[in-house]
């Protein structure tokens, strides 16, 4: 049996919605990539304390993950 959404979580899901459309789509073409992943649950942990040490977000936190590696192994497309 589906439950009812209460109007405060249908708000909360048009907000989200409109977030996300604003998020990827500019007229100069995406501002960010809609990324969704499972995680290993030492990876996620590791990334939750990685998070409360540095007080960062994790998407900042996966983010530099991903650049300083792709610099490592001379695939950047970017000088960040």
């Amino acid at each position: 049996m589906k439950k009812r959404r209460t109007k405060a979580q249908e708000a909360n899901a048009e907000r989200q919605r409109r977030y996300r459309e604003r998020a990827t789509k500019d007229i100069d073409g995406p501002l960010l990539t809609r990324l969704q992943v499972l995680l290993d649950p030492n990876a996620a942990a590791n990334l939750e304390r990685l998070k409360k040490a540095t007080g960062r977000p994790k998407r900042a936190l996966i983010e530099r993950a991903i650049n300083e590696l792709a610099k490592a192994l001379d695939c950047n497309t970017d000088d960040e």
